[in-house]
């Protein structure tokens, strides 16, 4: 079927609960439930082989870190994928939905874990914070950037919602860089780095088969959630991720089978990657009309500017922190500037020029 922004879907539904649709050759898809708004996952499994030649399966992704992921795995491995052993995985990036259950399918399957340094090292130490040092670092970024008191007090009852959502990370892991080749299965995948979305967030590409594991990166008809964290205050991931999929558009070609996260499997790689670059070249300018040269304001105040909708605490979260990632963008670009008044609040406003 096709869209009519001219992506083409090769399938019309997603696998069942507990079931896989061959989607390439040798590569699996199955769909985990996630409990968000997002409801679900997909994952991937390829087929693969030890080094003694028995047939293997190398995952892509684990799943969110709570108990119906957990019985899923079981009733897979016990079901349609028992003919293989659970090998390897690959995770993607930090966020729980693709390293929730990572330590529990090392210590459950005995599979090694690959993924890039930046993501792991975020992943532990974020799963790790005790509740008073994630509160204290996320107040405090809250605080500097407007965020309304009663809603900063609601936040810091949750503790570390990162913890609650992700298993005991194993306790290590295997790198994988940008432009390594991995055999799997007989076949290379290319591992392609991105940033913006997480940091170093790993995609894989198959020439042979023409097929893209993209992570988060290239989801059709959503956007990936580009933000500015507490924990890494200062950085202009927009920035990283537009420069990023002009990366793609030189690395895959446009007839590329992509795999996304969420959503369908797609062909249309240049369409897409056109389409995300035009929708933040829009939401920049929606933000440019909340501003004033006179007036700096905060992003906790400029966030109806891109999110006019009434939030709950959770995507206030992410509203907020997309809203300083699209602020930090233009200020890099000059059309903004940032100071810090007496309070040590953050605010924006356009510049003179």
């Amino acid at each position: 079927m096709t869209d009519a922004q001219t992506l083409t879907f090769p399938h019309d539904a997603p696998p069942g609960p507990g079931c896989l649709i061959e989607v390439a050759p040798g590569v699996h898809w199955l769909r985990m439930p996630i409990p968000l708004a997002l409801d679900h996952i997909n994952l991937w499994l390829i087929e693969d082989e030890d080094d003694a030649g028995a047939p293997t399966w190398t995952i892509v992704d684990s799943g969110y870190g709570h108990q119906d992921t957990k019985d899923l795995w079981a009733q897979i491995f016990n079901g349609p994928a028992a003919h293989r052993r659970p090998h390897r995985l690959i995770c993607t990036h930090y966020h729980p939905d693709h390293f929730g259950l990572a330590g529990w399918l090392v210590r459950t399957y005995g599979v090694d874990l690959s993924m890039t340094e930046t993501e792991w090292v975020i992943g532990v130490l974020l799963q790790r914070l005790d509740d008073k040092s994630f509160v204290a670092g996320q107040e405090g970024f809250f605080t500097r950037h407007g965020m309304a008191t009663d809603m900063r007090a609601r936040l810091a009852q949750e503790g570390n919602e990162y913890a609650g959502r992700v298993d005991l990370p194993p306790d290590s892991f295997r790198r994988i860089r940008d432009g390594d080749c991995l055999q799997l299965g007989g076949r290379d995948w290319h591992i392609i780095v991105v940033e913006g979305h997480a940091p170093e967030q790993a995609l894989l590409y198959c020439p042979e088969i023409d097929t893209l594991i993209c992570g988060d990166q290239l989801l059709p008809k959503i956007t990936p959630n580009i933000s500015v964290y507490w924990f890494k205050a200062g950085t202009r991931p927009l920035g990283d991720f537009l420069a990023s999929l002009t990366k793609l558009e030189g690395l895959v070609p446009a007839q590329t089978l992509v795999l996304p996260s969420h959503k369908l499997p797609y062909y249309g790689v240049a369409t897409r990657i056109a389409q995300l670059h035009a929708h933040h070249a829009e939401r920049l300018l929606a933000l440019l009309s909340g501003m004033d040269r006179q007036e700096p304001r905060s992003a906790a105040a400029l966030v109806p500017s891109l999110f006019p909708r009434k939030l709950d605490d959770l995507h206030m979260i992410f509203a907020l922190g997309e809203t300083i990632a699209h602020l930090e963008h233009l200020v890099g670009d000059g059309r903004a500037e940032m100071t810090a008044d007496a309070d040590g609040v953050h605010r924006y406003r356009l510049t003179d020029e």
